[in-house]
């Protein structure tokens, strides 16, 4: 079989889509122990100098604009990749369901919901934060405007929606990737474990970051 035919078949475009939710996952465990420094102080107390060195070294970075890149680019496949899987699934369905879907809290049930959730919350987090670095009006002062951003009880809403949401979607997709890779059912098990504990341990992880955030300002008053 050729590349090009492997890529477009069903098996071809599962591979791609778990290839690339894997390397989503990954980065976003980065992400998660990055945003985590917004809690350290340095040597004379100031909390978030660490925070804004690493941002302001990031976004002079040549490697960051790459990654944002492939990060971008792995996002438009894995959601095209699931949109055509999608499409395929249903056009191979001779007889359409009697019951119409509803909302489960099975997440394999739930994708469509899930996603438009995901997407929203991206869009907030990418006009609050990256849009201002890329049209060059945000300040060196990242945590400045962290803070100001997280002082909005919709804003963290929203977030902590959001990052429920990625989990859920993490739950499911680490499942399917590990049935995509050919695991066996010991290493299902094992990787099971593993995958329970970063679909949940990272995207609650970032959810915290701004609850802690609101809390923290809104008792200083």
């Amino acid at each position: 079989m050729q590349w090009t035919n492997f890529y477009t078949s069903s098996i071809g475009r599962k591979v791609v889509m778990a290839s690339t939710g894997v390397f989503l996952m990954a980065f976003l465990a980065v992400h998660l122990g990055l945003n985590l420094t917004i809690f350290a102080a340095d040597s004379l107390g100031n909390r978030g100098a660490l925070f804004n060195q690493i941002a302001n070294e990031f976004h002079h970075s040549w490697g960051l604009h790459l990654l944002e890149i492939l990060l971008f680019s792995s996002f438009a496949v894995h959601i095209a990749q699931g949109l055509t899987l999608t499409w395929q699934n249903k056009s191979k369905r001779n007889v359409a369901y009697q019951v119409k879907p509803h909302f489960s809290l099975d997440p394999a049930r739930s994708m469509g919901i899930l996603g438009v959730m995901i997407s929203a919350f991206l869009l907030l987090h990418l006009y609050q934060f990256w849009l201002p670095h890329l049209l060059g009006k945000a300040s060196d002062d990242l945590y400045g405007l962290v803070q100001k951003t997280m002082n909005q009880p919709w804003v963290v809403a929203i977030y902590v929606a959001g990052c429920v949401a990625v989990a859920a979607h993490l739950w499911h997709g680490w499942r399917s990737a590990a049935i995509t890779f050919g695991a066996s059912d010991r290493y299902q098990r094992l990787l099971s474990v593993l995958g329970i504990s970063l679909t949940f341990a990272v995207p609650l992880g970032l959810a915290a970051i701004p609850v802690i955030l609101f809390t923290s300002s809104h008792a200083q008053l």
